[in-house]
């Protein structure tokens, strides 16, 4: 729950704000005051961030330091703090050094591939861990996204460590080795590595990347005219994968932000995206007990609204559930705390990286077959969950728990109706699939 910050009426002119603003100045209002920041937000030269009862971030062009001096309101400049925390921190260098030492190491499970390069030519790594991890396996597919703000520089560290962990403990661990086993897991640790480089919010073009996603309302749908080539990756990525589970990591508070971000409406499983976030939370202590966050959760809206970001966009055009992780107030906290922020959520992110078995979905024993599923709740209530389409004979959707029907159609084939049962805590034998001819 949000312990106002802004009025209600500030926050509804944040939502107009065009979805990527030039950033060149990085500011830290301290208090609150919307009165200087309400003709900023109408004239969509800013965006604002993180909105908290000590103050809120702001982003901007060259000259909104010299207006904010003008008007006598208290800042600090972020970019400069970033400076200061950021000497002891890998650089990309270092970080694609890390990622290929453990593909090596690990290579039964573990294989890095490049999706792509930034707009400074560094490669955006992601790391697929499976057991099989040189065949496309029908099994549930999961990603974790760290660091599309690259002064949010927390979760690369910690997807990196739970990278290697996995690979050092698979065969040890039940739960690591059930996860594998079972799962394709694809976890990507930076991808605006210029930013973090240049220790800064935006990429190299001075654009925010969850700000540059196609929006739930864009005209023109799911298509890259405008957006940066980092987000054009990612999103040429997810096109050609069937991910059903994700989440983005984040720093500068410490809370589980679920789907919707850009509308005050509610997810259509709403009870579902609250399970997932609170699956995260419970586990990590700190965030667990926030005091400003009620179960340390919160609706994406409620807290404040962003258009074109990663979470609606995932979740809105692919059906892929994807909540997003604050994992650190600071978001360069010394390198030296790092292994703390690890241990604090390592549980977390294992659990979350299981729920992706809390679906359901089915196989057809023919190549490249195409066509829409329709999914009705059974029990323990009834429900019509709507149509979705599938491609290359398979799908998958994470779901509440209970029992569903399945009414599967194809071009000039008659529809197939089967029964399906989602159970939570259960990791099913490479998915909870039905195999259809």
């Amino acid at each position: 729950m949000k312990k106002i910050l802004f009025s209600l009426a500030l926050l509804s002119l944040a939502s107009q704000t065009p979805a990527s603003v030039k950033i060149e100045e990085e500011l830290y209002i301290i208090g609150q005051k919307p009165e200087i920041v309400r003709e900023l937000i109408t004239s969509g030269s800013v965006e604002v961030d993180h909105v908290s009862s000590e103050g809120f971030e702001l982003y901007g062009r060259k000259g909104l330091s010299q207006y904010l001096d003008s008007k006598n309101v208290p800042y600090f400049d972020m970019k400069a703090v970033n400076k200061l925390a950021f000497a002891d921190y890998p650089s990309h260098a270092q970080i694609t050094a890390k990622l290929q030492a453990a593909a090596a190491k690990y290579p039964s499970i573990m294989k890095l591939i490049s999706i792509g390069k930034s707009v400074k030519g560094k490669e955006l790594w992601v790391m697929k861990i499976s057991d099989n991890v040189n065949v496309d396996e029908v099994e549930p597919e999961f990603k974790y996204i760290s660091s599309m703000h690259g002064d949010e520089i927390t979760g690369r560290e910690m997807t990196v460590g739970l990278i290697e962990e996995m690979g050092a403990k698979y065969g040890s661990d039940s739960e690591i080795t059930e996860i594998v086993n079972n799962s394709e897991v694809y976890i990507m640790p930076s991808m605006n590595p210029d930013g973090s480089e240049r220790k800064q919010r935006a990429n190299a073009n001075g654009t925010d990347l969850n700000r540059n996603f196609p929006d739930l309302s864009a005209t023109n749908g799911n298509a890259t005219a405008g957006i940066e080539i980092e987000n054009q990756h990612v999103m040429k990525f997810q096109s050609g994968r069937k991910f059903s589970l994700s989440a983005n990591f984040h720093g500068g508070t410490i809370v589980a932000n679920y789907p919707w971000d850009s509308t005050y409406d509610r997810h259509p499983l709403d009870g579902l995206v609250q399970e997932l976030s609170l699956s995260y939370a419970e586990l990590n202590p700190e965030m667990s007990s926030s005091s400003e966050f009620s179960q340390g959760i919160t609706n994406g809206a409620d807290w404040y609204v962003v258009k074109g970001g990663m979470q609606d966009w995932s979740c809105f055009f692919y059906n892929d559930l994807q909540i997003t992780l604050e994992v650190s107030h600071s978001k360069y906290p010394d390198y030296r705390d790092i292994p703390g922020f690890y241990k604090s959520n390592r549980n977390s992110m294992i659990n979350y990286m299981k729920q992706v078995h809390r679906g359901a979905g089915f196989k057809i024993n023919r190549s490249t077959i195409s066509g829409t599923v329709a999914i009705k709740q059974v029990s323990p209530v009834s429900l019509n969950l709507g149509s979705y389409a599938f491609n290359s004979s398979e799908f998958y959707k994470v779901l509440p728990e209970g029992q569903y029907s399945f009414t599967v159609s194809e071009k000039n084939k008659a529809a197939k109706e089967i029964t399906v049962f989602v159970e939570r805590d259960k990791v099913t034998s490479n998915g909870n699939y039905t195999v259809l001819e």
